[in-house]
């Protein structure tokens, strides 16, 4: 009886935070219609997420196509087709690692800064004295997140593409000797626009997931130093699940 009382209230806790969840996220978008009202907000949550995630994604992304090149230049080697290094390269950044990896690496570092501030916000009562002051606090803290994180994570992934393709590309020079005529030439014969738009797509609602789910966990936080801690860690974790689980299912409806 106690353990079928405990699923019960573990499914009743987990329903819950899913309805405020998707509550936080209907008031999130009927506030981005006064978006324009807030744009020093947006632009600067642009920064912070975008400029300031440029490094970490830069690195990932070149040694990300480096790996790639490496082995997928190995095994096309054995067929003599390493010409088609770039076609496996950019199709499987394009439509896959490129915004799957840049949504973990800014969930990682921006979706976990947003959680912080608001959960110190948020313990330390300024999320309250801004109730007081007749301010909504999604209007002012969560909205310029959400728009600014749909708009740079696009961006961001772009630049995955390119600089994981140029990564590629040098193994393939270095090691196997592809010309860049062939390895550009096949690539923009095998990647269509569809390609690109779906990891655009991709791109886009993992924007939204990572600023919702950080911003979700910021105000939830409560417990002092030790419940921004936690908070900050389940941001995270709840991020990279979410955009692991709806990748699947965007990758499903896209093809």
């Amino acid at each position: 009886m106690a353990q079928n009382s405990r699923k019960a209230s573990a499914f009743d806790s987990g329903m819950q935070r899913i309805g405020e969840i998707l509550t936080l996220l209907y008031r999130t978008l009927y506030f981005s219609t006064v978006a324009h009202r807030n744009l020093k907000g947006i632009i600067q949550q642009m920064s912070e997420i975008g400029v300031e995630s440029v490094p970490m994604v830069s690195l990932m992304a070149i040694f990300t196509g480096m790996v790639m090149g490496l082995q997928a230049g190995h095994e096309l080697l054995k067929f003599q087709a390493q010409e088609f290094l770039g076609v496996g390269v950019a199709a499987t950044l394009v439509r896959e690692l490129g915004p799957v990896l840049t949504g973990l690496i800014v969930a990682g570092r921006a979706g976990a800064a947003m959680t912080a501030e608001i959960g110190t916000m948020q313990v330390s009562e300024e999320v309250d004295a801004l109730r007081s002051m007749a301010i909504d606090p999604v209007k002012y803290l969560v909205m310029p997140r959400f728009i600014a994180a749909m708009i740079v994570m696009p961006l961001l992934t772009i630049l995955t593409d390119v600089i994981g393709i140029g990564g590629g590309f040098l193994i393939g020079r270095a090691q196997l000797g592809v010309r860049l005529s062939a390895y550009v030439g096949h690539m923009v014969d095998f990647v269509t626009l569809k390609d690109i738009s779906n990891g655009i797509i991709k791109s886009v609602i993992f924007g939204g997931i990572i600023a919702i789910i950080g911003c979700y966990q910021g105000l939830k936080t409560e417990g002092g130093a030790r419940g921004v801690g936690k908070a900050t860690t389940l941001s995270v974790v709840d991020s990279f699940i979410l955009i692991l689980i709806s990748d699947y299912f965007i990758t499903h409806i896209l093809y």
